[in-house]
């Protein structure tokens, strides 16, 4: 990784009387002698260790008369030389000169090299413990870091609704408390924040908009993706000509029908028929199939899915109407048999109506859908550390039971429909 000259480094390339140096090659000498070069390639690049281990650089200048270089720090306190081995001692400007005495008909010359020593990466854990009453009850924060030795410090920038002292967090008034975990890096790491928004008593959480509408069957109206489908296991889990998909003339809504369009088995063979609808986070038109997807909607306080659903007659008077909805993470992991994966967390609701319906299903009660092989998943843990890609309505069982009247047989549908802005709040 390289990183880029300060305005000082530039300054030094252009100014050589100045700085001794341009950077890279050249550094010809002066009265004395037969001019020279000194090559100095660019030493940058590498992070400052983790004490007491010290991060170290060969330096490997060259000069054209073939005389020795010896080196000299021109910011020991930031790194240090000892022969041709460079120290990296803390994190900033790092300035070196690589010199050639002369000698031999040779004048003497001087480079110079100019560059940052980037600080370590550094995190904060710190999941929101979610709406809280408005009670005498101090709240205990609870934060983690990831450099040894150096807990998070809280603090608030709302202390007419909460107050903070150390990792104990009193409730004051009805409101928003926004609560602040931060590191200070020092010279080795960097300094890193997380701020989260509790509701107090009262108070809602700010509302996230997942969608507000959609611009057709395959794109939500903030251009995230749309990717309506349907199957049986017949037809090997795929539409193969009997799904349908529209969305209304003003954007409103989007509906998808899977039609079993073969008589029912009457055996006692095993089968099912299904229909979904998965609708993307804006902006978001894919999941990454080699690692976590950084793109999404993140929650904080966020309580509850908040959505308007609608389901046909003919599903609905089967009895197996239940909806399974599944917020899909950009949690990834790859399973042993080499499968791409990335973890759900799913909750169940069973319409009591057919018609266009509001439906809020609380964040706390999704629970893990697919663990992706991996175990100890906490669903709160992870929607606080991993964004929602993706939003699933599926049918676990479809319509197979009730005939549609109005078209011939066999002819057995099974139609979602979402109508309205899907929110998390």
């Amino acid at each position: 990784m390289r990183f880029q000259l300060t305005a000082v480094a530039l300054a030094c390339g252009t100014l050589l009387a100045a700085c001794g140096g341009s950077g890279g090659g050249g550094g010809g000498g002066g009265a004395g002698g037969m001019a020279q070069s000194v090559s100095f390639p660019f030493p940058g690049g590498e992070t400052v260790a983790v004490p007491p281990t010290i991060a170290t650089i060969t330096l490997k200048a060259t000069a054209s008369s073939g005389g020795p270089i010896t080196y000299v720090s021109n910011t020991p306190a930031t790194c240090s030389v000892s022969g041709a081995t460079l120290s990296l001692l803390k994190a900033g400007e790092c300035s070196v000169n690589a010199n050639q005495a002369g000698g031999d008909g040779y004048a003497a010359a001087t480079q110079r090299q100019l560059f940052v020593i980037p600080k370590r990466p550094a995190a904060i854990f710190f999941r929101n413990p979610g709406p809280q009453p408005l009670d005498a009850q101090p709240l205990q924060l609870v934060a983690e870091s990831s450099v040894a030795g150096s807990p998070p410090v809280f603090t608030t920038s709302t202390p007419a609704v909460c107050a903070v002292s150390g990792t104990a967090l009193q409730k004051l008034a009805d409101g928003l408390c926004t609560v602040t975990a931060s590191m200070d890096g020092g010279d080795i790491y960097e300094s890193v924040k997380v701020v989260k928004t509790l509701p107090i008593g009262n108070a809602l959480s700010p509302e996230i908009k997942f969608l507000s509408g959609y611009k057709n069957t395959t794109t939500t109206s903030e251009d995230g993706k749309v990717d309506p489908r349907g199957g049986s296991s017949e037809t090997d889990w795929w539409c193969k000509g009997w799904c349908d998909v529209s969305v209304a003339a003003d954007g409103s809504s989007i509906t998808n029908t899977y039609t079993y369009k073969n008589q029912p088995y009457t055996d006692g063979r095993w089968w099912r028929v299904w229909s979904e609808i998965d609708v993307y986070a804006p902006h978001v038109t894919q999941i990454s199939n080699s690692k976590d997807t950084q793109e999404g909607v993140r929650i904080d306080a966020q309580a509850a899915l908040k959505f308007n659903f609608s389901q046909n007659q003919e599903w609905f008077a089967t009895g197996d109407n239940q909806v399974e909805v599944d917020l899909i993470l950009g949690h990834f992991n790859r399973k042993k048999n080499n499968d791409e994966c990335n973890v759900h967390l799913r909750a169940t609701f069973k319409p009591s109506s057919p018609a266009p319906a509001n439906y809020s299903l609380k964040l706390r009660d999704f629970t893990v859908g697919e663990s992706c092989e991996l175990t100890g998943l906490n669903p709160w843990f992870e929607l606080q550390d991993y964004s929602v890609v993706a939003v699933r309505f599926a049918s676990p069982v479809g319509n197979f039971k009730v005939p549609s009247p109005t078209a011939p047989p066999p002819n057995y549908p099974t139609t979602i429909t979402l109508t309205g802005p899907i929110t998390f709040q």
